[in-house]
C-alpha cells in the first residue's frame, strides 16, 4: 500500500526521499515561554537601585492572579560591586516602599496586563523572609543569568523577594510567564 505525502508548503508538491532513501523532515517547536509570549502571557520585571547599605531588599514580586500561576524562568543580575544575591520566599507582611512595578508584556499589542503586586528601585520594607530559595554571587560589573526554566512557580498570593549584599548600584531583571493553575 502506498500513500502520497505532500511537502507541507501548500503548493501540492509531493515529498521525496534523498539518495539514502530517507525522508527529510523539519519541525518547529516552541517552549512554554515562547508560547506564553505569543498569547500575551509573558512578563518582564526590571529594577535598578543604588543601594545605600548591604542586605537590602531590591525587588519584590507577588502573584495576585487567582486562576494563573507565575512561572519564573530567568533572573538577570548586575551590579557595580561584588554582590551576593539572595532570593527568598516571602512568608508574611505587607510590602511597601520602593516603586510599584508593572509586569511588562513583551507582546506589546496584546493589551494583557496580569495582576501582580511588585516593588523595586528602592528598599522594599514590611515583608518577612521565609525559606531561602537561591544564593547567587556575582562579580563587580559582570552581568550574570540564573536560568530556572520555569521551576520557580508563584501561585496566587505567593511572593518572592531579592536582596543584594552590596553597597552600590544593582540591576535586576526577571523574566517569566503566566499559565493556568
Amino acid at each position: 500500500m502506498s500513500i502520497q505525502l505532500l511537502d507541507g508548503t501548500g503548493a501540492g508538491n509531493l515529498a521525496s526521499v534523498n539518495t539514502a532513501n530517507r525522508l527529510l523532515v523539519r519541525s518547529v517547536s516552541e517552549g512554554p515561554l515562547e508560547a506564553a509570549a505569543e498569547n500575551g502571557e509573558a512578563a518582564y520585571f526590571a529594577s535598578t537601585f543604588a543601594t545605600g547599605t548591604t542586605d537590602i531588599e531590591v525587588l519584590y514580586i507577588q502573584n495576585t492572579e487567582t486562576d494563573k500561576s507565575l512561572h519564573i524562568t530567568r533572573f538577570q543580575l548586575a551590579n557595580s560591586v561584588n554582590t551576593i544575591w539572595t532570593i527568598f520566599e516571602v512568608t508574611s507582611g505587607t510590602a511597601a516602599g520602593g516603586t510599584a512595578l508593572t509586569a511588562q508584556n513583551p507582546k506589546l499589542s496584546s493589551g494583557v496586563a496580569r495582576s501582580n503586586n511588585s516593588f523595586g528601585n528602592a528598599s522594599v520594607t514590611g515583608s518577612l523572609s521565609g525559606n531561602t530559595l537561591f544564593i547567587f554571587p556575582t562579580l563587580a560589573s559582570v552581568t550574570e543569568h540564573l536560568f530556572l526554566e520555569g521551576t520557580l512557580i508563584l501561585g496566587n498570593t505567593d511572593a518572592i523577594a531579592i536582596t543584594a549584599s552590596a553597597d552600590g548600584t544593582v540591576h535586576v531583571n526577571v523574566q517569566g510567564f503566566w499559565d493556568e493553575n
